[in-house]
């Protein structure tokens, strides 16, 4: 693991325990984003996993029904004894057992997903049709975005279709005729 993924992942381990104990449903959502930054960069699957996670707790945390469940004491306590076993396995760069720990935290919810339905589950699709469209405002392909995240395209491009997030003025980049320049100046002796 990237040493920069790996302190970034660090820091939102921090941050995330504090939110959970809150139920802080838009600090939550907003964690998920600062992991997709090393995501799209780096390719990385530990920081989708983590940000997919952290979006589902926001989701979950948005349902006052699920809050008020006896089961969501024991969820909340069973996601951060894992959330403190990743963050100790990523200062050890054991980054096996930080994979360990994430497959954990998506099995708990799946576990709280069969007391309530399909809800959890559609929380998890969501969630990665949702970071997967913030990963494609950075500019990746939709087909780079969907094999990144274990999504059918078709999943994504539904999605993408209903926002206006291919509707929006791309940055002004580098021009085609700057790029060919570079190019050709990397090639010439």
């Amino acid at each position: 693991m990237d040493k920069e993924v790996q302190k970034d992942i660090l820091a939102v381990l921090t941050k995330v325990q504090p939110l959970l104990k809150q139920e802080d449903v838009i600090g939550l959502k907003m964690l998920s984003n600062e992991t997709l930054h090393n995501a799209s960069i780096f390719q990385d699957h530990d920081s989708i996993s983590i940000s997919i996670t952290i979006f589902s707790f926001s989701k979950i945390f948005n349902q006052p029904r699920l809050c008020k469940h006896p089961g969501c004491i024991e969820f909340k306590t069973k996601i951060t004894k894992e959330l403190k076993g990743a963050k100790i396995a990523i200062e050890k760069s054991e980054e096996e057992h930080f994979h360990k720990h994430i497959k954990r935290m998506f099995k708990i919810i799946a576990a709280f997903e069969k007391k309530f339905g399909m809800y959890i589950t559609a929380v998890l699709d969501h969630a990665k049709i949702k970071k997967g469209t913030r990963i494609y405002e950075h500019g990746f392909s939709s087909g780079a975005v969907a094999q990144l995240l274990g999504i059918s395209r078709w999943e994504l491009l539904s999605y993408l279709g209903e926002t206006k997030v291919s509707d929006k003025e791309k940055s002004a980049g580098v021009s085609t005729k700057s790029r060919m320049a570079l190019t050709r100046s990397l090639f010439s002796i």
